[in-house]
């Protein structure tokens, strides 16, 4: 005769079993919420264009821009990286990016990147800054900061970069010159892809035209300026404002 035993769990196993399936959906819950968080918190990039003048340099590839309607931006040029502080050329890079922005009314498309960085791309009247440096041999062409350049404007930046090289323009006519990143100690990493909230044009306007409210004066050498907030002569590039008032 075969007698076949079969095993009640008590009430504590059952008790137990119960206990970690719970605990394991709640576990299972908490990640879910954090990764939904972490998904969440991930904000496409904002770009603008804004017009204004350059408060200050603040580093050899770093400036605080006031716009037109009174709101005060810092940003780091965008695909350029100038000499640091504590390396040759900061100072003929940081006085020549002066020369290029101050006392100008000055056109920006500002971006902020997903982690609240700013990067801009400045234009003097035509002129791009930042490739004017790259130009002069006073920048490197920076990949880690170009996500949002476009193909024909970073084949620009190489290009000048690549011209800067052959004719030995600026810190190029040093035997080794050392990148910015390399010396922070960084590692190079290639732009990631990036969403913009909106697609922005960036041509330039051929001519500019004058601000609603801001009076434009003839100086007497010539100069075409306007007075700002703090009453400080703002030169602009072009003269054809004073006359059309």
């Amino acid at each position: 005769m075969t007698i076949y035993l079969r095993v009640i769990p008590s009430d504590d196993s059952v008790f137990q079993v119960m206990f970690r399936t719970l605990a394991s959906l709640a576990i299972f819950s908490i990640f879910a919420v954090v990764a939904g968080a972490q998904v969440a918190s991930v904000k496409p990039a904002k770009v603008m264009r804004i017009r204004g003048s350059i408060l200050s340099v603040e580093d050899s590839d770093r400036v605080k821009v006031a716009t037109d309607d009174g709101n005060v931006y810092a940003a780091t040029l965008q695909s350029i990286d100038a000499p640091d502080q504590k390396q040759e050329y900061f100072k003929k890079a940081k006085k020549r990016l002066a020369d290029l922005v101050e006392g100008k009314e000055v056109t920006v498309m500002l971006r902020t990147s997903e982690t609240g960085e700013s990067y801009a791309v400045v234009y003097a009247g035509a002129d791009d800054v930042g490739l004017k440096l790259i130009e002069e041999g006073l920048a490197w062409f920076a990949p880690n900061r170009s996500a949002s350049q476009s193909a024909a404007d970073r084949e620009k930046y190489l290009r000048a970069e690549s011209a800067a090289k052959s004719t030995k323009t600026g810190l190029w006519n040093d035997k080794g010159p050392v990148a910015p990143w390399t010396f922070r100690g960084e590692t190079l990493q290639p732009p990631a892809a990036e969403t913009t909230e909106a697609s922005v044009n960036v041509e330039m306007p051929k001519r500019s035209q004058p601000v609603p409210g801001r009076t434009y004066i003839l100086g007497p050498r010539g100069g075409c300026y306007y007075l700002n907030d703090q009453g400080i002569k703002v030169y602009v590039k072009d003269k054809t404002l004073c006359q059309k008032q």
